[in-house]
This record gives structure tokens, sequence and C-alpha cells, in this order.
């Protein structure tokens, strides 16, 4: 969190910068933004080491900067940009399209600081006649905005918030005054954004650990405190309640918290219809609890198989717990390989040893290196020669590290629907993704058309992030998703599951939807630092939520059984 935040101030300090024309203030500032974002611990304990000058882009200036900032909690270059600027970065960038001297312009001209205003400027039609914009610029903006506005403006990502979501778990538990810690809530149920947190706990005192949780570090202000609940303000910018259960009502505070609604109405359905009530206090008949310390005999006593958190969003799971007809649903711990992994090679942050260092030490088995491919300039995209090269370093750092690093690409599909390499290449490589990037259209044929003939070209193991969504940012690409799974299946070609928090690409739903196919699915983690590794988790939520089960991932092979799977 604390990384985050000092990320944060980098970053509007590049885009002030931006604004004032000193470009090489800039670039300096967003190049020690991204390292901070990908730093893989807490930059106080780096600063405690007096080792900042290790991360890249850290000089004498900056170094100054990030220590008055842990010290004093401000940089004084930033409050000074500020005060001439008092803009929401954050938030006005996350539109599409939003950069820097587009977000000046319309403060300096209309005054507009945060999201709200330009909605009100829009609405009023005042952003058209600005120079430099004008109608299709004002239209651009507003769809843009009304992409932000359809994932809610108080969701964020799971994927960004989870980390800091399990510190406060793990700061909970290791207080010596919680007995039981549990989050549940979509968080657990892991969707793919989330707009609160919620803990349930046990504790002898429930004053003191209240205190403890409310005084840390993570809390920003308190919103209500009652007895058994206390809700709170993160500074992770959504609310938190925390509640104390009693132990006898555990699993039923449980059951009830995790949700969905959907899911608990049909659930408490099935209780009345047999004679029952259920409540967030336990499962009773004629008064008495029958059940309630455990979610396992709710839903035993209630004639039904366990549901994973996962699965609990009343699109048939109840049903099919009821006739002992779930899946077994891939496991977290089945996960041995990530298969879409980035080095500073194109666009990542860091070394083919560092990515492979974490991932081994993640516990991973192996991993795909899938740098750009040249046609993606804005990505530093490889040629044949730089990919021969880093090849041959992938093999010599597989051999040194005793790792499986495999060779692979992150391949355009050009406009014409063609490869960005040639076949030569592509066939000295271990694994080939396919992807979309350019030449988008508003034709769902013509973009369909694409990706199929890079799926029927017998040169692609698998296609990458395929509905090209952007959450909050960007819509889903017009395609015909039936064809693109139909041939899938024809021609051997895997989805990708991607782990990217913002991407979280196939959804669940069309996951579900493509599960009896006959395709078989690949997650990656889409990492561009050593940090994002950990969003092969997120890849693995979604095909759980898919109703996915093991043999269908091939990521849950082992190498030899994995590279038996992808050879050409």
């Amino acid at each position: 969190m604390f990384n985050e935040e000092l990320a944060e101030i980098f970053s509007e300090l590049a885009d002030m910068e931006e604004i004032e024309g000193q470009k090489w203030e800039s670039l300096a500032y967003r190049k020690v933004s991204a390292s901070i974002s990908g730093l893989g611990e807490d930059i106080r304990e780096i600063s405690r080491r007096n080792e900042l000058r290790k991360i890249d882009g850290v000089g004498n200036a900056i170094e100054k900067k990030i220590r008055q900032y842990i010290e004093d909690g401000r940089i004084e270059a930033y409050d000074n940009l500020k005060k001439k600027y008092p803009i929401d970065f954050k938030n006005l960038r996350k539109l599409q399209g939003m950069g820097p001297k587009k977000i000046a312009a319309l403060y300096t001209n209309l005054g507009i600081t945060d999201i709200p205003g330009l909605a009100e400027a829009i609405n009023s039609h005042r952003i058209a006649g600005l120079p430099g914009f004008g109608v299709k610029t004002e239209k651009n903006i507003s769809s843009a905005l009304n992409v932000l506005m359809s994932a809610g403006p108080t969701r964020i990502p799971l994927g960004k918030a989870y980390g800091d979501i399990m510190e406060i778990k793990n700061f909970l538990d290791r207080s010596g005054l919680f007995d039981k810690v549990v989050i549940a809530g979509s968080t657990r149920r892991m969707k793919e954004t989330i707009g609160d947190v919620d803990i349930l706990a046990t504790a002898r005192d429930w004053t003191r650990a209240g205190n403890a949780f409310t005084s840390s570090d993570y809390v920003s202000g308190i919103v209500v405190r009652g007895d058994s609940k206390i809700t709170v303000n993160l500074k992770l910018g959504i609310t938190c309640d925390l509640r104390f259960i009693d132990e006898g009502s555990f699993g039923a505070a449980l059951q009830y918290f995790t949700g969905s609604k959907e899911h608990n109405i049909n659930i408490r359905n099935i209780a009345i219809s047999s004679g029952m009530k259920l409540n967030e206090y336990g499962l009773y008949r004629d008064h008495v609890q029958v059940a309630g310390k455990t979610e396992s005999e709710i839903y035993r006593k209630l004639g039904m198989d366990y549901i994973e958190p996962e699965l609990r969003e009343n699109t048939g799971e109840i049903e099919a717990a009821i006739k002992g007809d779930l899946p077994g649903i891939v496991g977290y711990e089945q996960i041995r390989g990530d298969l879409h992994v980035h080095t500073k090679d194109s666009d990542g942050l860091n070394t083919l040893d560092e990515m492979i260092t974490r991932g081994k030490e993640n516990g991973l088995e192996y991993m795909v290196i899938t740098n750009h491919s040249e046609g993606l300039k804005v990505a530093n995209g490889l040629d044949d020669a730089r990919f021969r090269e880093m090849n041959q370093r992938i093999e010599e750092a597989s051999s040194r590290l005793a790792f499986h690093a495999l060779k692979g690409v992150e391949l355009e599909i050009l406009k014409d629907g063609t490869l960005d390499l040639g076949r030569q290449i592509l066939e000295e490589m271990d694994f080939v993704l396919a992807s979309l990037h350019q030449y988008i259209s508003n034709d769902e044929s013509e973009n369909t058309s694409r990706v199929l003939k890079a799926i029927k070209s017998g040169l692609v193991n698998g296609i990458a992030h395929p509905t090209g969504r952007i959450i909050g940012k960007r819509e889903p690409y017009k395609l015909n998703l039936d064809r693109i799974i139909e041939e899938c299946a024809i021609n051997g070609v895997f989805l990708e599951i991607n782990g990217d928090p913002y991407r979280s690409d196939l959804p669940a739903d069309i996951v579900r939807r493509a599960k009896d196919s006959g395709i078989m699915f690949s997650l990656g983690s889409d990492a561009h630092n050593i940090s994002g590794l950990t969003n092969i988790r997120f890849a693995t939520a979604i095909a759980r939520r898919g109703w996915l089960e093991g043999k269908q991932v091939i990521n849950t092979l082992d190498f030899n059984n994995f590279k038996k799977l992808i050879s050409r």
C-alpha cells in the first residue's frame, strides 16, 4: 500500500512536469513510479538497508524525495506543484486517451479538476469548442467516461487491492488479539472488482481487537463504530466492515457475508421449504440451531454438497450441489506454470533473471517468456534478430538458474490477419500467443476474421486476452466469440485467461460458456514486473469461477507433459 501511494505521487509529479514542459523530469518521475509499483517488497525496508539507489531510476535527487516521504509523509516538490494544479490526475488518467496535456487544457480553460466536473462539461457541450478538441474529441471523452462509470466509480480491480487486503488480514493475525480472521464478501468469491471489504473475526476482547484495527496504518478514518461492527475508510480507497462473530455462529455468518445476494436468497428459500430458517446466526428448526459453526454443516443440513465461494453466483451451482454434480474446480495449488510473462527486453520492468528467480521463489515449475513482437512499436517489440538473441539468453538462464524458462512471444495479429513474424522464427519458439492490440474495427466480422486467420495458421498455440477489454477503460472488442471458440476447438488452439487485474480476460461467464466446447485454457499473469507474477492467482480464480476443472487448464500439467502438449 505504501509503495502504491508513493508511486502515484511520482506519477502525478510526472504529469505536472509534463504540463510544465519539463520533458526529462517527467520521464524520470514516470520511470521511478513504474519501478516502485513493481517492487516486490516495501520500499521502506529497502530504505532501511540504504539500497534505494538499486531501484531502477533512483538517483540522488529522487532518493532525497523518497526519504522525505518516508520520514515526513510528504514531498515538497509535489506539494508546490499541486498548489498550481489541484487536479485529480489519478481518476482523470483512467479515461482512455486522456493524457496530461488534455487534462491541463481542461483545467486551464474550464476549471475542470475531477470526474464530476468533466461530466458536467460534457453534458453542457463545453469541450468541443476548446482549441485542439472538437466534436469528435468530446464524443470520445464522453464514451470513455461512460465506460469508466459503468465499472462503478467506487469499485476497484480485485488484483489491485488483494495484496493490501491480505496485508490487513496478516496484521490482525499477528496482533495476538484475534482468534480467527477471515475475509468474506466479493473478495472471497474472487470477483473481478470489489466495492468494499468484509472481514469476520472472533476475539476474546472485542474492544482491544477493534482498537488495534482502527489505529492501524491501513485505516484513514472511522465511519461508524458499534459493539460488534466497525466500518472504516481504508487508505486503499474503499470502505471495510469488521464484524466480531460468536464462534457458534461463525460458519453461518461466513456463508451469509460471503454472498452473493442471489445465492443467499435461493439458499434461504430452500431452508424455508425444508421447514427451517437460515440467517447470519445459524440454521434453525423450531427456534433451535441445527447448524452454524461451519459452512459445510449448513450446506449438508440443507441436502447439498459444499459450494466453493467462487461458484456462489446463483448460476446453477445450488442445483448441481443438490444433485451431487458440482465440478471439481481447478485448485490454486495445482498451477505449475505461468504462460504469459514479459521482461524489460520489450515493455517489462524487470530482467529475465529477476522474473525467473521470482517465479521460482513463488513455487512455479516453469514459465514462458512472451515479449511483444516488432509490430507493437509502443511496447518496444522484438524483431527476428532480437528474438534469437533473447532465446539464447532464455536457454542459458534456464540452465544456470535450474528453472524451466521457455521461449515464447506475444505475437501481433496484423490488420489483414497475417502474423507479425515469419514461419521460421515462430517455429523456433516453444509457445506462441497471438493477440489483437491495433487496428480494432467497429465491424465484428472484420475483427473476428483476423483472429480466425491466426487460429488457422498452424503457428499459434493460444489467443491472448481474447476480448481485449480493459476494465473501466475499454469495452470488449466486437467479436464473434462463438466462432472463435469453435475454431480453437477444431485447431487445438488454447484460449488464454489473463490475470492482469485490469484485463481479467476471458471473463468468467465466457469461460463457463466455452468450458464444454472441447477447448483447453492457458493461464497467464501477463506480468510486466516481479510483483505482477502474483496475477496468476487471479487468472486461476477466473478459471474457478468459470467452473473449469484441472484437466481443462494446461498450466496444471507437469513440465514434461506440458512440453509434449505444446509441441507443434
